[in-house]
């Protein structure tokens, strides 16, 4: 047949590009598979901006949480502090019919509780400032303030007001120093008797005073 070359002809090239569009086919679809995802490890993520952004956020929230829980904590303490003695933690359970006056309802009024009855009283105002230092450098990520320095100065002066207010003020009613100071001032007292005590948180008021600010 004289058609029959032209036929095949047809044929071999319809053959070939068949194949090279399989190939092209072949090589696009490697081109186009996606890029391995990338493993986050704990230290990237710790690092990471946005995390010390939100962590910053995290602690101002705490800072202003306390700060009005124990403002509250001021007017509100002689109505919460019966139910929180006589029910303890079982005070935040959801099923409970207790209310507390305070302003951030019966979390605040506990936690309150801790900080200024079974811990340091008054004092624990300056643990505010520690979470409000913590959250400014971490929301805008920088150091504004220095932290490690903060928590020394926060840890110390916790324990030395508390100590102070317990020893001034220790005929109140309310728990100016709290559970820690009391049991301070009474050590301090018993070895070194009122006089002693007196002089000692004196001293170290006074050193404190001098060694952070030199006055002439």
């Amino acid at each position: 047949c004289s058609k029959c070359p032209g036929q095949v002809l047809i044929f071999v090239v319809m053959g070939n590009r068949l194949k090279s569009n399989k190939r092209s086919s072949g090589k696009d679809a490697s081109q186009l598979k996606p890029d391995p995802k990338e493993k986050l490890t704990w230290k990237q993520f710790l690092r990471d901006e946005r995390t010390r952004k939100i962590s910053g956020l995290v602690a101002l929230l705490i800072a202003g949480f306390l700060f009005v829980s124990f403002s509250s904590y001021l007017f509100t303490w002689q109505e919460d502090q019966d139910k929180v003695l006589n029910h303890g933690i079982s005070i935040l359970l959801p099923s409970g019919d207790l209310k507390a006056e305070n302003l951030l309802g019966n979390v605040g009024a506990y936690i309150a509780h801790q900080f200024f009855y079974n811990g340091l009283g008054l004092a624990s105002y300056l643990f505010c400032s520690f979470f409000f230092v913590i959250g400014v450098n971490g929301l805008y990520n920088r150091n504004y303030f220095q932290v490690w320095r903060n928590l020394r100065y926060v840890l110390l002066g916790a324990v030395y007001f508390s100590m102070l207010f317990s020893f001034v003020l220790s005929s109140q009613n309310f728990p100016w120093g709290g559970a820690c100071g009391d049991l301070l001032n009474e050590w301090l007292v018993r070895i070194a008797g009122n006089l002693g005590t007196a002089s000692l948180l004196f001293a170290g008021g006074l050193s404190f005073v001098i060694w952070k600010f030199n006055p002439a």
